[in-house]
Order: C-alpha cells, then sequence, then structure tokens
C-alpha cells in the first residue's frame, strides 16, 4: 500500500516528523530497546519484551482502525495479532519504530533478506519503508502473500539499498477485514559467500571471512544462559591458510544451548537433494563437561525448522572432529544448516564445517570380490585335528586336539597340541599333559590361555555316545615358552565346560559333565591373580545345571546372559534364555527365543560395538533327534527397559546347526559353515550380517563343508581362518580355509600405529594413522571350539584428534573389555579396517 505518501500529499504543510507521528495509532513501546541478536538486525524480533506494544514495534497504519491484542507465539513467548472490522479504507501493520536505536540499520547497494512468520485470515501485502537525511518515507510493497491458517513465513529479498538510506522498517499489512498475526522478525544482510571447494557444500566453512560473525554463518540457541562470542587464531594443525575458529563461551548457565550455525540464508545454507544422505563434519574443542549435539535444521516451502540431532560427542580438550552421516534428506527439502550446541558453562571451538553428497555407491557386480570377498583353501594341511583353537597375542594360533576325538588316541595317551604360524604355514609341536578334548579355553589377562576340564575317560560299549566322563584338571599356555604349566584343579569335573572372563579378570565356568558322566551343577571361579581355582564354598552356587558349553556372556553392568545355545539336545526349562546374577546366584528368565529346544551348536555373538549391549542367536538344531536344522535369528537388546528377544532377519538359505559366527573389524558379523542334521548334511552357505540395516547379505561358501568341531579365528590381519570337520564317520578334515572379506579389495588400507603398548580403563591410547579415519575398535583375540567363544568382542573406541595424530578413548567401564590383549584397528570412511596392532587393557 502506499497510503504514506498519498497522506504527505493531504497534509503538504507538516514536516516528516510530524508526519509520522500522526501515522502512529498507538505510541511506540518506550521501554529501553533490546539488543537484536547476532545475525539479525530486528530487535526484539520475537516480541517477547516490552508492555502494551512490544519495545522497538509500533502499532502503525491510517484509515479503518484495528484492534490489538497479544497471543501466544509461534515457538513460546507471544505474538501480536490486530483485527479489523468494518474496513472502509487505509491498513494497520506493526512496524519496527522509527527511531535510530529501533529500526534496523542498513548499508547503501546491499541487500537483505526479510521474513515475517503470520498467520492469517486474508491476503496481507509485506510493505517497507526507508529513511534518510530528509526522514522516514514510504519505499514500496514487495509481495502480496497468501491467507494462511498456521504460523507460515513471508519472505522476501529487499532491492538494493539507494545511496543515501540508512535505516529501514519493513511489516505485514492488513487492508481488509480480517485477523493478522505476527510474530519472529528477522532482517539479514544477504550475504555473497565464497565459493566454496568442489564437493563441498558449506561457504565459508574455515571462517576465514566476515566478523564478528563469520560469513554464511549465524549464532543461535535458546534457554537462561550469558553467552560471549569470539573469532579466534587457533585452530587445529592440518587447516588450510587463513582458517579461524568461532569460540562461544557460556556462563551463569541455568537451562538451553548454544550455537555456530551455517547461515540460513539463500546462497548460504547448503543446497540439499531430496532422498540423497550427507556427511557433515565439524573440527571442534571445548571445555566443561557433558557432550555437544550435532544438531540440523532443515528449509521447506513453509520456512526453516528443526530436523534432528545426527549425534552426541563427548567433550575434548584437543581439537577433534565431530562427524556424521545425515538420513536420506526428506521429500520438499531443498537446505540445511547445521552446527555443534553448547549446553552447559564452557567454551566451544569450532571451524572447518563441512557438508558434502554422499556418492551414490553402485553395488559391485554379484561374485566380485568388493561384494562378496574370496575364499581359499591353504595347500598345507593341519598335522592334528585342531578343535579347540586361540589366536595368541603374537599372531600365532594355539590348535589343540588333546585325544582328538579318537579313543585309541585317548587309550596310548599321545595327545596333541600345535602353535600355528599363519603367515609361514609352519607348525610347532607342543607337548600336552592330559587329554584336554572338550576342555574349556579363556585368554587371561597376562596373554596366557587357560584350559580347563576335558576328558577323563570315553564312553565304554554300554553307555551313549556322549556320555564321557569329566576331569577337573587345568593348565595354562604360555607364549613365551610355548609350554603348559599347571594350575589347580577345579573344584570339580567338567567336559564341555565354558569359561567366561569377567571384568577384574577372574574366570567364571560352568557346565558340563561330571566325573560321572552327568549334568554338573557347580560353578567355578579362577583367580587371576593366584592363578588358582577357588574352593567350592568360596564361589556363589545356584545348583544349576547351564548344559555344556552354555552360552554365556558378561554384559556392561556384570551380570552374564545365557543366550540359549548350547551343544546337544534341548535347551533348558523355562524361556531357554537367562539372565543370570554370579554374585548372588540369581536366574531371571530372557523371554523372546524362538524354538529353544533347536539351539543345539547355533551361534551367539554380541552384533556391534559391545557397547550397543546387542547379541544375536543363529540358527541351530537338536543332536539328540537329528531334527532338520533352524535358520532363524534372534536378537536381544540389553539397553531397553525390558530386554526380550526378537525376530531378526531369517539366515539366508536351509537352516543349519555348527554355524561360526565372527565379529569383522568392519563391524559386520560373518555366518559361515555348518550342517542341517546331526553331523551330516553340510549346508555349503554364507553371509554377512550389518547391524545398522538388520540384513545379511550372502556371499560365496566356504569351498570346504564343515559340521561339528569346526571353528573360525580372525587373525590381525583383517583374515578369517577355518578349520576342521568331523562328521559323523569320525574322519577329520585338515584343510585349512582362509576367508578374505570384501574390505581387503576396496582400495589402499588405513594403518595403525599406538605409541603405548599397554592402557589402562579411562585413558586415551596415542595414535599415529593414515587414511581417511572414521572409527578406531578393540577385538578380543578368539579362542574358539564348537560355534563356542563367549569372550568374543568388539570394543567401540571414541577418537579425538584430526588429521595423522588421533586419541583413543578406553572405555572406563571394566565389564565391557575385560583386561587382556586386544587387537587394536582403526575403520576408514569406505569401511576399510587397518592391519591390527596388539595392545594391553589393564
Amino acid at each position: 500500500m502506499k497510503r504514506r505518501t498519498g497522506y504527505s500529499r493531504l497534509l503538504p504543510f507538516l514536516s516528516i516528523l510530524a508526519l509520522i507521528a500522526c501515522l502512529l495509532v498507538a505510541s511506540p513501546s518506550l521501554d529501553a530497546p533490546a539488543e537484536a541478536a547476532p545475525g539479525n538486525l530486528v530487535v526484539n524480533p520475537s516480541l517477547e519484551e516490552g508492555v502494551g506494544t512490544p519495545t522497538c514495534f509500533s502499532r502503525s497504519g491510517w484509515g479503518t482502525e484495528g484492534t490489538w491484542a497479544f497471543q501466544p507465539g509461534r515457538t513460546g513467548g507471544r505474538s501480536v495479532e490486530v483485527t479489523t472490522k468494518a474496513y472502509v479504507q487505509g491498513d494497520r501493520k506493526l512496524l519496527q519504530t522509527e527511531t535510530a536505536q529501533c529500526a534496523p540499520k542498513v548499508t547503501a547497494g546491499g541487500t537483505y533478506d526479510m521474513e515475517i512468520w503470520y498467520k492469517s485470515s486474508t491476503p496481507v501485502t509485506l510493505t517497507m519503508f526507508r529513511h534518510t537525511a530528509q526522514g522516514w518515507s514510504y519505499w514500496g510493497d514487495v509481495k502480496q502473500v497468501p491467507a494462511a491458517a498456521g504460523w507460515t513465513a513471508a519472505t522476501a529479498v529487499t532491492p538494493a539499498i539507494p545511496a543515501g538510506t540508512d535505516q529501514i522498517i519493513f511489516g505485514l499489512s492488513l487492508n481488509t477485514n480480517g485477523t493478522l498475526v505476527t510474530d519472529d522478525y528477522s532482517l539479514s544482510p544477504v550475504q555473497v559467500a565464497p565459493a566454496p571447494p568442489a564437493g563441498q557444500l558449506v561457504a565459508n566453512g574455515n571462517l576465514s571471512q566476515g566478523n564478528p560473525v563469520p560469513t554464511c554463518f549465524q549464532v543461535a540457541g535458546w534457554g537462561n544462559r550469558t553467552v560471549a562470542q569470539a573469532i579466534s587464531a587457533d585452530v587445529p594443525a592440518n587447516s588450510v591458510a587463513g582458517t579461524r575458529s568461532f569460540q562461544l563461551s557460556v556462563t551463569n548457565y541455568v537451562s538451553g544451548d548454544a550455537k555456530l550455525l551455517t547461515s540460513e540464508a539463500a546462497g548460504c545454507a547448503p543446497a540439499v537433494t531430496g532422498g540423497a544422505q550427507y556427511d557433515i563434519a565439524i573440527d571442534y574443542k571445548s571445555s566443561g563437561t557433558g557432550q555437544h549435539g550435532l544438531s540440523v535444521f532443515s528449509h521447506t516451502a513453509n520456512g526453516w525448522q528443526y530436523w534432528t540431532d545426527l549425534k552426541a560427542v563427548p567433550a575434548s580438550g584437543v581439537w577433534t572432529t565431530a562427524s556424521a552421516r545425515t538420513p536420506a534428506i526428506p521429500a520438499g527439502v531443498d537446505r540445511i544448516a547445521f552446527g555443534l550446541s553448547v549446553a552447559g558453562n564452557g567454551t566451544l571451538s569450532t571451524t572447518n564445517y563441512s557438508a558434502r553428497q554422499v556418492a551414490v555407491v553402485v553395488p559391485p557386480p554379484a561374485g566380485t570380490p568388493e561384494s562378496v570377498g574370496t575364499w581359499t583353501v591353504q595347500g598345507e594341511q593341519l598335522p592334528i585335528r585342531a578343535l579347540h583353537n586361540t589366536l595368541l597375542n603374537d599372531g600365532r594360533v594355539l590348535l589343540i586336539a588333546g585325544s582328538g576325538n579318537e579313543e585309541k588316541v585317548f587309550n596310548a595317551g599321545a595327545f596333541r597340541a600345535v602353535v600355528w604360524t599363519p603367515e609361514t604355514n609352519a607348525f610347532k609341536e607342543i607337548p600336552v599333559p592330559y587329554d584336554m578334548f572338550c576342555a574349556g579355553h579363556v585368554t587371561l589377562p597376562d596373554g596366557k590361555v587357560l584350559l580347563a576340564g576335558g576328558t577323563q575317560a570315553f564312553p565304554t560299549q554300554d553307555q551313549g555316545p556322549n556320555t564321557f566322563k569329566g576331569s577337573k584338571k587345568s593348565y595354562y599356555f604360555d607364549p613365551a615358552d610355548d609350554t603348559f604349566h599347571p594350575t589347580t584343579d577345579m573344584a570339580g569335573a567338567h567336559w564341555y565346560p565354558s569359561l567366561t572372563k569377567l571384568g577384574n579378570g577372574d574366570v567364571w565356568s560352568a557346565g558340563g559333565l561330571d566325573e560321572k558322566a552327568e549334568g554338573t551343577v557347580l560353578t567355578e571361579m579362577f583367580s587371576s591373580k593366584t592363578m588358582s581355582w577357588l574352593p567350592q564354598n568360596q564361589v556363589p552356587q545356584t545348583w544349576s545345571f547351564w548344559g555344556t558349553y552354555p552360552h554365556m556372556f558378561l554384559l556392561d553392568d556384570g551380570k552374564m546372559f545365557y543366550t540359549g545355545a548350547h551343544t546337544f539336545g534341548n535347551g533348558l526349562p523355562g524361556t531357554g534364555a537367562s539372565l543370570y546374577d554370579w554374585t548372588t546366584a540369581k536366574i531371571w528368565d530372557v523371554p523372546g527365543l524362538r524354538q529353544k529346544d533347536m539351539r543345539d551348536q547355533a551361534g551367539s555373538v554380541f552384533v556391534g560395538p559391545v557397547q550397543d549391549q546387542k547379541l544375536m542367536i543363529v540358527g541351530g538344531g537338536n543332536t539328540d533327534g537329528n531334527a532338520a536344522a533352524i535358520n532363524l535369528v534372534d536378537i536381544i537388546d540389553f539397553k531397553k527397559p525390558s530386554p526380550a528377544y526378537v525376530p531378526g532377519p531369517d539366515l539366508p538359505g536351509p537352516g543349519k546347526a555348527y554355524v561360526n559366527l565372527v565379529n569383522l573389524p568392519d563391524r559386520t558379523v560373518l555366518a559361515a559353515n555348518g550342517a542341517r542334521y546331526n553331523r551330516a548334511g553340510n549346508v555349503d552357505t554364507a553371509a554377512i550380517y550389518t547391524p545398522g540395516t538388520n540384513t545379511w547379505r550372502s556371499i560365496d561358501a566356504d569351498p570346504v563343508g564343515r559340521n561339528y568341531h569346526s571353528t573360525s579365528i580372525l587373525l590381525p590381519s583383517g583374515k578369517v581362518a577355518v578349520m576342521g570337520s568331523n562328521p559323523a564317520d569320525n574322519s577329520f578334515e585338515l584343510r585349512i580355509s582362509l576367508y578374505n572379506p570384501p574390505y581387503l579389495y576396496k582400495g589402499v588400507r588405513p594403518t595403525v600405529a599406538p605409541q603405548q603398548a599397554r592402557a589402562t580403563y579411562g585413558q586415551a591410547l596415542q595414535l599415529a594413522v593414515t587414511g581417511d579415519v572414521a572409527s578406531a575398535s578393540l577385538i578380543s583375540p578368539m579362542s574358539a571350539t564348537h560355534q563356542t567363544d563367549t569372550n568374543a568382542r568388539l570394543v567401540d573406541l571414541p577418537l579425538t584428534g584430526t588429521g595423522g595424530t588421533r586419541s583413543a578413548l578406553v572405555p572406563a567401564n571394566r565389564n565391557l573389555l575385560p583386561p587382556g590383549p586386544y587387537m587394536l584397528s582403526v575403520l576408514d570412511t569406505k569401511g576399510v579396517p587397518s592391519i591390527a596392532k596388539w595392545v594391553w587393557i589393564s
């Protein structure tokens, strides 16, 4: 509406100031002006300050009167409503007050983004006025916007500011019968963004331009706190010349947050495409405590709104990188803004903002190494029936047969073991002091391998095939001298016991058959400090039979979880799965496990980092009944308030028992080998499970069919050694298969060199790395037999630092990674792991 100029023609003798005074139907607020928010030139933009009329705003217009009132604001607080009835002429609008303190200041030649959020029963007009040395005058109607029942953003860009103009004001005009509500006024310079590098979507990502806030950025936040801001020359060591950082210092914190966001202005906010994903990164360092949220806002035709928090990152006293991948961009979103927040007293410095579209990766053709990996069969065969296999902390593998399930060997006392060097295929014979066939084993905190239980006697001809008598003997193997050394005997005999290492380094054991070939109900405890088994009366007893080789995993709270997987026959009574507090000997049923009596020689494993506390049980059968095995997969999440198994995706292919599961360093799980029936009917399939998508991907099968007494061991190279098989005719497979996962065919591998050989809980490991490193992890050395390794786990190490120097934080919770040697590896952004290096956690 151009009524302002028309009114001046009716009153030619009035001065400009008198004209302005006549036009103000109600006096402007006389409260002390608030300060403009950084990046927004409008003072008191959300209309929260002022009594009667918002501070630095005026009820303006001419002609037909309107009625004014406060209403609830768009995001809380308040807004201003004006209603016109019995309209004859003129208009009503809420404008910024025409004073030097309140009207937004502008620069000649510049252009500005205007935005007002509104609701209206009728179309309204966005109108501007400007100030020169001669005073205030109408500048123009920019656009008409439609009626809107819900909050809608009216936006426009001003023309270039004319010479001599130093301030402008703007508002929405209601010029008919109706109601108009407005809130959240914004005026900001249209920023000329420096062109980002090729592939980079963030303009001025290194904050090299602009004062007091970097060009194409804005300070945002909310709540009750005091915020100070500054530009700093403190930047990461690998930054390009000219890089600056931006500091936000919060004091007097009560609530809310503060953050530096990529600007929401057109030309600055990264443009995005619906359906695509984007990798976002910010370098940061911080003081104080707590975490920082990586938040993303999205823009549609209806304006800007909060979208999602991608992740929380820990406070870091050294420069590090917060990075995450967005979900697929929703339809209708054309721009995003993002930043890292500080929500507490302290200082957060940020720089090197980055957003890049994730390239659509065309899956390699089916059957190629990049898709399915490759299998090779070693030319050198096993010299023994290796069925108890443990990776040593020097990269060699201890292979134990004992009698190897051969009665004539047992009767001859010709028990055997070897140490295998995978790089050379050399085997070193190790004297074995007793029959360790069907013992339990685990790596101790000092890297020695504890063996417990085993075979005291084979079944007599009038007994069943699984009525072996258990042994109470126990030894440890020392890689330093390649010798078995005796410990004290166990309190009772065990054939097929499980050994699970605890957070203090001691070893819990239970399960198996006793010296009478009956199920033992004894619980045992090995002290790693005294290298001895405790007397029975010093160990909490459940007096319950856990079965043979029960799959018992240590959880983050120190309790244990029996997954339901075991060896031979039916599952336990009840639901078949149990939560167990070994310190009090209390047991609780865990619901949800399907076909609990078909989990004989199923596979069990943590999926993803152990911090996620998710476990999976795969397949299984019932060798006593010789029923056809199943391919069911159940998954349990102990982060949930009431953990219970839920169905996962079925294992591809026919059902099978004797499933070998391996945690791979790219955080997937390999499932290979197995058979449909008791030691017969090999199922030659293999698949890889991805926890993030909860899906299986079929891969080529092991060229060698394998069932009972087969094992898989992850090597430091990232390859998987698979060996053994003992079918119903009691022959034994001596060929060794090596699986080369797909990540070995995806280009140059990153490298990692730990700067210290040992670390304790809560301590940072200093790493020298190469490649585009995204994460780090520790993997326990496998000690597997009979599809059982209850100590297998992958532990995530949060990374800080940038470039070739990183710091990896060891979790403070001992239950996540009991003491001992671990394989350290880093993973790059393509999902390629480094060759592992050994570190000790103690």
